[in-house]
């Protein structure tokens, strides 16, 4: 671990210069302060690596560099998944066009969703509700609810998969 003298001078040199780096990569502005914070922590936790401080710039673009391919490859792999969903779901209702019992149908859905969502602690139910109805990122969700973006990230991960899984129960439970 480095001297807390020494990586206090390393943060303060290079601070606003990796917010900038990390910017210019084309990251949102809302996600620059956590992934500067990321790189930084990172840096911290493996400053054995570092061979002189003097070379912590360099290092630490690298750092964030890695963190933000990171990024970019967990995004693309989400927003795949969400269109193959959406592809699948679009697909079904063209397959079962708007023939009789179609309004019913979405009805029988929309209540099932609603009985899942209902069924999440209230902390996920405002989350939930405020990114998918509210349509407000993780950043803004942490700062309305004072807590990290991570958390909220999380939290939206596991509900996503709690509703999921209700979801799918229903439907076995409707289709018997």
């Amino acid at each position: 671990m480095p001297e807390i003298n020494e990586y206090t001078d390393v943060v303060q040199a290079h601070h606003s210069g990796l917010r900038y780096f990390i910017r210019s990569l084309g990251v949102q502005s809302a996600w620059v302060d956590d992934l500067a914070q990321e790189a930084f922590l990172l840096a911290y936790r493996k400053w054995d690596d570092l061979d002189k401080a003097e070379n912590a710039g360099a290092w630490l673009r690298t750092i964030a560099r890695n963190l933000v391919m990171n990024e970019l490859t967990k995004t693309s792999r989400r927003q795949r998944l969400i269109d193959e969903n959406l592809t699948t779901l679009l697909l079904d209702t063209e397959n079962e066009g708007r023939g009789p019992g179609a309004a019913e149908d979405h009805a029988i859905r929309n209540r099932a969703l609603i009985e899942c969502i209902d069924g999440l602690s209230t902390r996920s139910r405002e989350i939930i509700r405020a990114r998918y109805f509210d349509d407000r990122n993780s950043s803004q969700i942490g700062d309305d609810l004072n807590m990290q973006s991570a958390t909220v990230r999380k939290v939206l991960f596991h509900s996503r998969q709690l509703l999921a899984d209700c979801l799918r129960s229903k439907a076995i439970y409707d289709a018997h």
